[in-house]
């Protein structure tokens, strides 16, 4: 699979035709698709860069909601449009690295695709009910090999974040947890605040509150470094856990054929957007980390995070379509 998207990808940059240098662009406003409902983080990580990052460009970058069939539908239409810059998808980890290896029927290649910029990345958490007789990872762990399968975790569905989280948790740690699917975030949200499964798994933001409140215990982070609202929780590869190290990602792709001074550009305005103290301060709230790359470099992370994946899924047998 990291061969696979290191190729398209490359492809995709080769195969862009170089722009004139005296031709002006952008002349009309952008269009930055979302494949998710309004109000989600994706969402909102799209409409606070891309005001900033529009502002720098010269003209104004639109975002439109296109949700539905686990990000297909949006990235179906990105995939199709002319590939002129003017219409661009906000990604996150769905879409190029989980969605190719969980389904055999996707309406777009990965190589119909080139990377653009890299906006943000966002650990998950593990969390745990109250009533499970452990405090932090260790206790976790021990509790776990005392008393295999019993330990439970909620997830939104299949080949969700939540449950490829817990899957990578299991296997680095050599953990037997119980899968107990529900249909969305909010079921299993509601499952581990009312102690009907022992555990959880999924993006750090939804989850902190209730932390904080002391509903749900913190028991590990699998980003690679600890967050400013979570200082004292350790981050799973600083537990030992090298190979524990997974986070969902934000960024802006092109369709393939897009010209390579173009990605470039609109890659300054995202870089120079994220520099913006208030831009800085909003993914923060999201606890989002900010770290700006070149085009290519977020190309590069894009084949680490399939690669990461795909050893994940591979012994799930999952099969999405």
């Amino acid at each position: 699979m990291r061969t696979l998207i290191a190729t398209t990808l490359t492809l995709a940059a080769l195969l862009a035709p170089a722009a004139h240098a005296a031709d002006p662009w952008p002349t009309k406003p952008i269009k930055l698709v979302v494949p998710y409902t309004p109000g989600g983080l994706t969402d909102v990580l799209a409409r606070v860069v891309g005001q900033k990052a529009g502002a720098t460009l010269g003209q104004p970058i639109i975002v439109e909601n296109k949700p539905g069939a686990s990000t297909l539908i949006g990235a179906e239409y990105v995939a199709k449009s002319a590939p002129d810059g003017y219409t661009l998808l906000m990604t996150g980890t769905t879409t190029l690295t989980t969605n190719p290896l969980l389904m055999k029927k996707l309406p777009y290649k990965v190589a119909d695709f080139t990377p653009v910029a890299l906006v943000g990345m966002v650990p998950f958490i593990a969390v745990a009910h109250p009533s499970v007789p452990a405090n932090n990872l260790q206790e976790l762990l021990a509790y776990a090999k005392a008393n295999p399968d019993k330990l439970t975790y909620s997830t939104s569905g299949q080949g969700t974040s939540s449950h490829l989280v817990a899957a990578m948790f299991a296997a680095a740690t050599g953990t037997k947890l119980r899968d107990v699917p529900y249909k969305g975030s909010g079921p299993a949200l509601n499952a581990v605040l009312s102690g009907e499964v022992s555990m959880t798994f999924d993006g750090v933001t939804l989850y902190i509150p209730y932390v904080n409140t002391g509903k749900l215990k913190a028991i590990a982070l699998t980003g690679d470094h600890r967050l400013p609202a979570l200082d004292k929780l350790p981050t799973l590869a600083e537990s030992g856990y090298k190979d524990a190290v997974a986070t969902a990602l934000f960024g802006i792709v092109a369709p393939a054929g897009t010209p390579r001074p173009v990605i470039h550009q609109v890659n300054a305005a995202v870089q120079r957007a994220m520099a913006d103290p208030e831009v800085v301060a909003r993914l923060r709230d999201f606890n989002a980390y900010v770290e700006p790359r070149s085009a290519e470099a977020f190309g590069e992370l894009l084949q680490r995070e399939a690669e990461l994946w795909g050893r994940i899924i591979a012994p799930l047998n999952i099969q999405l379509d």
